[in-house]
């Protein structure tokens, strides 16, 4: 980021922790930087970053579809994805030598193969050893004032395990076309959000915790997305529209809330992006936050009203 001579240096923090392309539109408002010719300032939507996240995004796509050729391949897959994630997770918080991250790892992958290979009911299993095994850990083995440390892991362990295992329960039960449509539904949801945010949105959404979201692209995103949903669960599990309709509905809103929380924990701790994996994009965090609140609802109505596991 180029420097900028400002009266005021601490304004710049705003715009570095505060302002996120992905996030949406515009600038949050709270302070106002002076525009001088002299100063250029790296603009996030300027060609060369937009291309970035174009050529990114497509990249992702291709290697979403790649993967998702058999249900095998989809579950090498989220393995995957946990291990990144467990990595980015362990880097926020800066574990250290607090929480090794084998134990932070367990915690991503247990649930995600115990459902995929035995039963949704065993997942249990790793969600009694994980909170005993950091117990003895932090209480045994390290000398610290452990209690955020404590606090973010079980965070995690609630946060993106149920959500990485959601995903693998519905590709372990459900036509894998099924799981891959309703993946780029949140992702067409997020594409319009973003575009219709960035053209015309002025009214911010959540300002406290995302200053760039705006009501107008919150809408568009939520309709797009929502319709798309709808047609998948129509077409691939031939379920009446209006009763589709509504899950789809609910579906994307809780991508949004998905969004926003990953948001309130980046700003908490005083980060832009959870990662730098993906050009133009931040990190996997930040690509899959999302999915892993949506895929949790659709398991829990899936379990109750479509599935007999």
């Amino acid at each position: 980021m180029n420097s900028i001579k400002l009266k005021k240096m601490s304004y710049l923090k705003f715009k570095f922790f505060f302002s996120s392309d992905e996030d949406g539109t515009f600038w949050p408002g709270v302070v106002e930087l002076p525009v001088e010719k002299e100063v250029t300032i790296d603009d996030p939507s300027n060609d060369e970053n937009k291309n970035q996240r174009i050529i990114t995004g497509i990249i992702l796509f291709a290697v979403l579809s790649l993967f998702f050729l058999n249900k095998l391949s989809a579950f090498i897959l989220l393995i995957l994805i946990a291990f990144i994630a467990a990595k980015e997770w362990f880097d926020l918080f800066e574990y250290s030598i607090f929480i090794p991250y084998p134990l932070l790892l367990f915690s991503a992958l247990a649930p995600l193969i115990v459902v995929y290979f035995y039963d949704l009911s065993d997942i249990i299993v790793p969600y009694f050893i994980f909170p005993l095994g950091l117990i003895i850990y932090l209480g045994f083995f390290t000398n610290y004032a452990i209690y955020d440390k404590f606090g973010s892991a079980i965070v995690f362990h609630s946060w993106f395990s149920i959500g990485i295992a959601s995903l693998a329960t519905l590709v372990r039960y459900e036509e894998l076309i099924f799981v891959y449509f309703s993946i780029l539904s949140i992702s067409i949801s997020d594409i319009f959000a973003y575009e219709i945010g960035k053209r015309i949105g002025r009214r911010k959404l959540a300002e406290n915790i995302s200053p760039n979201k705006t009501i107008e692209g919150f809408l568009a995103g939520l309709l797009i997305g929502s319709l798309f949903m709808t047609f998948n669960i129509t077409i691939n599990l031939d379920k009446p529209f209006l009763q589709s309709l509504f899950i789809s509905v609910f579906f994307i809103f809780f991508g949004v809330l998905g969004d926003l929380f990953m948001s309130k924990i980046k700003r908490s701790i005083n980060v832009k992006d959870s990662g730098t994996i993906f050009p133009g994009h931040g990190g996997l965090l930040d690509r899959i936050d999302s999915y892993l609140i949506s895929f949790p609802f659709l398991l829990i109505v899936f379990h109750f009203y479509y599935l007999n596991f």
